[in-house]
């Protein structure tokens, strides 16, 4: 996690450290409220990359919506 080059892919699990360090991440997203981790912090890259991730299964299978598809009258 240190070295800053996270392969979000290629993980048994999380080693100790790395998880007391989300869990202080996830304690202070939620104090203040911020649904995806503090902007910028590895909670929040974790999560957007996990995101994109299943947004492109979803498109590969078909079964996702195309954005910007809502209307907004």
């Amino acid at each position: 996690m240190k070295d800053g080059s996270t392969d979000y892919d290629n993980y048994d699990e999380a080693d100790e450290e790395t998880q007391k360090h989300l869990q202080k991440e996830f304690a202070e997203a939620e104090k203040h409220g911020w649904a995806e981790g503090k902007p910028g912090s590895f909670l929040n890259r974790l999560i957007a990359h996990g995101n994109k991730k299943t947004e492109e299964e979803l498109r590969r299978s078909g079964g996702g919506s195309s954005e910007g598809s809502t209307s907004s009258s």
